[in-house]
């Protein structure tokens, strides 16, 4: 390259990304084409003359986000820095919770499932009762002891907070048959939130797993059918196995709630979970295509990739 077409580079490289020159207005001063300005700016980029840093791109993981969007067709996904195991669900809580508020809209209706993790998200979200959104709470009630972990604290405390309703389900996810759930769901006030849960735009789901941990939320006996049946994660007390798939199961009439794995419709599915414990309900749920954005920690994304 001669000194002369070198100094051009560099020249209309100073007027753009120095001085914030538009092309147009380049062209103008060096009495040349905008085509050429463009030309040389791509050239100085090609040739390292320009060398563009972004500072911190490596603190936000924006590099596993991109492949975690690419390998399971996400539409968007936020990825954690790992610290340790205990605080990946606050750090979870943290980014649901800032990924809720960017992507909110006035009237909008969010559909919540149970766990930890959207407890934490719950808790986490900033109060805004000018957005008027409500909170369909999509799995019934639990007789456990963390409150916290009730799917109609959960979708009181979001409502609350975005100055909405909250929908409960008065009813308890599983019962002892099909014909109490009948009787259940034929009710004028089941009907009414089964409406709600149809107009849900936006689901945040927590994602379950099969361990020791289970017997939290469920009895022994439940726990080891799920397992007979090959069940790996659920989403809202919806089970499914290894391949994404969903698995009928002794208890399939027996528990009350909205259907995810059958019922996506538009809404926009916020899958929030991490933690070795989880990767595999995890993986199965993105190859069950049940997640349109998922929130996650950078060990899991890993290995999610490989």
């Amino acid at each position: 390259m001669t000194n002369n077409s070198n100094r051009e580079l560099i020249k209309v490289s100073y007027y753009y990304y120095k001085k914030g020159l538009t092309q147009a207005e380049i062209a103008k001063k060096m009495l040349i084409s905008r085509q050429k300005v463009n030309r040389l700016l791509k050239k100085a980029l090609n040739e390292n003359i320009v060398q563009i840093q972004i500072v911190d791109v490596n603190k936000y993981n924006f590099d596993l986000e991109s492949k975690l969007e690419e390998k399971f067709n996400l539409s968007q996904s936020v990825v954690v820095s790992s610290i340790d195991e205990k605080s990946i669900t606050r750090s979870l809580g943290i980014a649901g919770a800032e990924y809720l508020e960017k992507t909110l809209a006035k009237g909008d209706t969010i559909g919540v499932t149970l766990g930890k993790t959207l407890s934490e998200v719950a808790n986490r979200l900033s109060f805004n009762t000018k957005l008027q959104i409500s909170a369909v709470q999509l799995i019934g009630g639990l007789n456990i002891e963390y409150s916290a972990l009730k799917p109609d604290e959960i979708t009181r405390t979001i409502a609350e907070k975005l100055g909405g309703n909250p929908y409960l389900l008065y009813a308890p996810a599983i019962v002892e048959n099909k014909e109490t759930k009948d009787a259940i769901v034929s009710d004028e006030i089941f009907k009414t939130t089964i409406k709600n849960m149809e107009k849900c735009n936006i689901i945040m789901a927590g994602i379950g797993e099969l361990n020791s941990d289970s017997t939290i939320y469920f009895n022994e006996e439940y726990t080891n059918h799920l397992i007979s049946r090959e069940c790996v994660g659920d989403i809202g007390f919806r089970w499914y196995n290894k391949f994404g798939e969903p698995v009928d199961h002794d208890y399939t009439d027996k528990t009350i709630g909205y259907n995810i794995l059958e019922n996506k419709s538009d809404a926009l599915v916020i899958g929030v979970a991490g933690g070795k414990y989880k990767y595999e309900s995890i993986l199965a749920a993105l190859k069950g295509n049940y997640l349109d954005v998922l929130i996650t920690d950078a060990d899991t994304a890993v290995r999610l990739i490989e």
